[in-house]
C-alpha cells in the first residue's frame, strides 16, 4: 500500500524548491556580473557565498536529484584532481593547511550550478543569457569609464570596471561571456532579442579590440573558425571566412597592432618553465610552492608561467596536468554529444575559447573566484550541470536554426 503524501508537505516542498531556484539564479547572476560592479573582492566573495553557494548546499541536502547529478565521470575526475592537488601540498616547501579551503570553494561553486541545472534548467539558461547581456552592456560602460571619466589615452589598454583591472584577464572574462550571450539569444525576453542583444554582442567585440590582448584575440578567432565543426551553418561559414579575411587585412594594414609588446616574454617563460618541470616532472613543486621565472632579455623575474597548463605542470607535475587534461577531455566529449542542442553548441564554443585563452595567462585553477574562473571553472561547471541533465532527458531539445 502506497502512503499518500500530506497535501501540506507537498505545498511546502514546492515552495521550498521555488525559493531555492530563484535564490540560486540570483547567485549565478551575481557570480557572473558582480565582479564588474564591486571595488572590493572581499564583499564580492561574501555575497557569492550567501547568494550562490549556500542555497546550493541546501539543495544538495534537501533534493535527491541534486545528489544524483554528482554521479558522473566528470565529478570523479574533479575529485581525483582535488585529491592529487591536496596531496602535492605535502611536499611543497611551505605548506599552510588554510590553503586547502580552496577545494571546498570549488566544490561549493560546482554544486551550486549543478543544483540550479537540476532544479530548473530553463531558469539556468535564462540567467546565463541575462548575465551575458548585462556583461555586454558593462563592456560598453568599461570603455566609457576608462577613456572618458578616467581620462586614459586611446592607446591605453582597456580594463574592466570593479575589480576586473587586468587587460588580459578582463578579455578572458568578456570573451567567455560573449560566447554565452551569442548562443543564448533565444533565452532572453523577446524585447531584448533584437537591438539589445546586438548592442551587447558589439560591446564584447569593442572590449576585446581595445584591450589589445593578443591571446584572447587568437582564442576568439580560432573559436569562430572551428565553430562549423559543431554547428552546421552556411551563414556561420561565411562569417568565419569574412573574419579570416578581415584578420589578414588587419595584419597587413596595421602590423604594429600584432607586433606591439612582441610576444610578452612568452617563449622565454616557456623555456624557463620547462626547466622547472624537469626538476620534478611527475610530482611537481607542490600546490603552494612559489617560484620565479627569469626573463634574461628584460632582467626581470615573473612569479608564474603566464600559461595555465605550464603552471599546473610546474606545481602539480605531469600527473596533475594529466588530471586537468582528462577533466577537459571529458567536458569536451560531453559537450560534443550535446551539439545538436543550443546548450551543447555554446559549451563547445566556450570550451574552445577558454582552452586557447588559458595558454596566454592565468595562475592555475586553485585560486579564489576571480577573472580566471570564467575560463577555468565556468565551462567545467556548466558541462557538469547541463550534460547530466541531458542524460536524464530533461533538457528541452532546441530546433537548429541557421
Amino acid at each position: 500500500m502506497v502512503r499518500a503524501e500530506p497535501a501540506g508537505a507537498s505545498v511546502t516542498g514546492a515552495w521550498t524548491r521555488a525559493v531555492l531556484e530563484k535564490w540560486l539564479a540570483a547567485g549565478l547572476i551575481w557570480w557572473l556580473v558582480g565582479m564588474l560592479l564591486m571595488g572590493s573582492s572581499k564583499f564580492y566573495h561574501q555575497a557569492l557565498m550567501a547568494l550562490f553557494w549556500l542555497p546550493g548546499l541546501l539543495a544538495l541536502l534537501v533534493h535527491a536529484e541534486v545528489r544524483r547529478r554528482w554521479r558522473q565521470p566528470m565529478a570523479l575526475a574533479l575529485l581525483v584532481l582535488m585529491a592529487w592537488s591536496a596531496a602535492s601540498a605535502l611536499w611543497a616547501p611551505e605548506f599552510e593547511s588554510k590553503e586547502l579551503k580552496i577545494f571546498f570553494y570549488v566544490f561549493l561553486a560546482a554544486n551550486a550550478l549543478i543544483a540550479l541545472a537540476s532544479l530548473d534548467p530553463a531558469l539556468l539558461r535564462r540567467s546565463l543569457a541575462l548575465s551575458g547581456l548585462a556583461v555586454g552592456l558593462l563592456a560598453w560602460g568599461s570603455a566609457l569609464w576608462f577613456y572618458g571619466w578616467a581620462g586614459n589615452a586611446w592607446g591605453a589598454r582597456l580594463v574592466g570596471t570593479g575589480i576586473v583591472d587586468h587587460p588580459i584577464l578582463a578579455s578572458q572574462l568578456f570573451g567567455a561571456m560573449g560566447v554565452v550571450l551569442l548562443y543564448l539569444r533565444r533565452e532572453l525576453p523577446a524585447t531584448l532579442q533584437g537591438a539589445a542583444w546586438l548592442f551587447g554582442c558589439c560591446g564584447f567585440v569593442v572590449f576585446l579590440a581595445l584591450s589589445q590582448s593578443k591571446g584572447p584575440w587568437l582564442a576568439a578567432l580560432l573559436t569562430l573558425f572551428l565553430a562549423p565543426l559543431w554547428q552546421r551553418s552556411t551563414r556561420l561559414l561565411c562569417v568565419s571566412a569574412g573574419a579570416a579575411s578581415l584578420a589578414v587585412v588587419a595584419a597587413l594594414v596595421w602590423p604594429e597592432l600584432l607586433l606591439q609588446r612582441g610576444l610578452s616574454y612568452r617563449p622565454e617563460l616557456f623555456v624557463q618553465a620547462l626547466g622547472l618541470i624537469g626538476q620534478q616532472p611527475l610530482q611537481g613543486l607542490g600546490l603552494t610552492a612559489d617560484y620565479l621565472l627569469r626573463v634574461p632579455s628584460s632582467g626581470r623575474s615573473l612569479e608564474h608561467a603566464h600559461n595555465v597548463y605550464l603552471h599546473i605542470a610546474v606545481t602539480l607535475g605531469l600527473v596533475g596536468l594529466a588530471c586537468w587534461l582528462a577533466l577537459q577531455a571529458l567536458a569536451l566529449s560531453a559537450a560534443w554529444r550535446l551539439r545538436e542542442r543550443v546548450e551543447g553548441r555554446m559549451l563547445c564554443a566556450l570550451l574552445c575559447f577558454a582552452g586557447i585563452a588559458l595558454f596566454t595567462d592565468g595562475i592555475g585553477p586553485w585560486v579564489k573566484p576571480r577573472e580566471e574562473w570564467f575560463c577555468l571553472w565556468l565551462p567545467i561547471f556548466l558541462v557538469m550541470g547541463l550534460a547530466a541533465q541531458g542524460r536524464a532527458g530533461t533538457i528541452r531539445v532546441e530546433a537548429k536554426y541557421d
